[in-house]
């Protein structure tokens, strides 16, 4: 029987790469790189010399400090994918004793901007992958060795194992930070955060001034509150000239698939467009309602 430890370990962490974390990167900007969502947080900083150093102390304190998405994506390449992927892979120029968390093994500067931290991680990500990738089945099982340091009596596949655990670990982190950026930056409009929080009233206020720029800078603005339900919001925005076709789904498709006819019917009113398909099921508003098995909705728009 075949063992297929190498392709399944390698699907995981290929799956994991390719669906999850490297399209929720792209688009990394240098102020969210060096974000710092709280003071004190741990960075990728220059040092007394010039050189950018990442921010770590061992053993470490007992509340670790939070950390940048530069932190981490720096983590995740040297240390995680890089020195592990020349220590046991190559090339390499540290000594031959050098374990895999020697920082011999990467003396190159690190990623003091987004766009290259991108390029090195994808560049970590293809050494190790490919390391592992050319390891046969009786590599995998076979212990680490001096360059295992402690885990030296660990096999390969445990380490494989825990590095696809680790960039998943810290993968989210990442995202999760991506996710707080872009939140604390979309309520500096307060129409905006008004509306996504579902505040009708705070709606109504800001709206006054705040419509012309919003329907720029947020054109899907209405498409986004319905997506959440915040129907009192909707009807504000709508009534305020704002979009109400933008988007794919529409709102439209949201309110059909909630089963709110009210909603349905105030945006059909309103110019919504009945026959709008959506981007990823290619289904009219009509096609949502009898999905979620909404009959009032189905009859209205039929």
């Amino acid at each position: 029987m075949t063992n297929t430890w190498r392709t399944e370990l390698l699907e995981q962490l290929e799956f994991y790469w390719h669906a999850h974390l490297r399209p929720r990167l792209d688009g990394l900007t240098d102020d969210e790189y060096f974000w710092e969502p709280v003071p004190g947080c741990w960075s990728v900083r220059k040092g007394p010399d010039g050189v950018y150093e990442l921010e770590q102390l061992s053993p470490d304190p007992p509340i670790p400090p939070l950390t940048t998405i530069a932190w981490r994506t720096v983590h995740v390449g040297r240390d995680i994918f890089g020195t592990r992927a020349r220590a046991f892979f190559g090339p390499t120029t540290a000594p031959d004793d050098a374990g895999m968390y020697d920082l011999r093994h990467w003396p190159e500067p690190l990623a003091d901007t987004a766009d290259d931290a991108l390029a090195f991680l994808e560049q970590t990500y293809a050494l190790w992958h490919d390391g592992v990738a050319a390891l046969s089945d009786g590599e995998l099982r076979a212990p680490l060795g001096a360059k295992g340091e402690e885990f030296a009596e660990f096999s390969m596949a445990q380490l494989v194992l825990h590095v696809n655990r680790e960039v998943m670990a810290h993968g989210a982190e990442i995202c999760l930070l991506r996710d707080l950026y872009r939140a604390y930056g979309l309520r500096k409009n307060p129409l905006v955060a008004a509306g996504l929080a579902g505040d009708a009233q705070a709606s109504a206020r800001e709206v006054q001034d705040h419509a012309a720029e919003t329907r720029v800078s947020r054109p899907e603005l209405v498409c986004e509150v319905a997506a959440l339900r915040h129907w009192d919001v909707v009807r504000v925005l709508v009534r305020n000239g704002f979009d109400v076709n933008a988007g794919s789904p529409t709102a439209l498709h949201y309110a059909a698939g909630a089963g709110a006819v009210d909603e349905v019917r105030f945006l059909v009113e309103h110019g919504a467009d009945t026959a709008a398909t959506d981007a990823k099921f290619g289904l009219a508003p009509l096609g949502w309602a009898e999905y979620f098995g909404h009959d009032a909705v189905t009859r209205y728009l039929r």
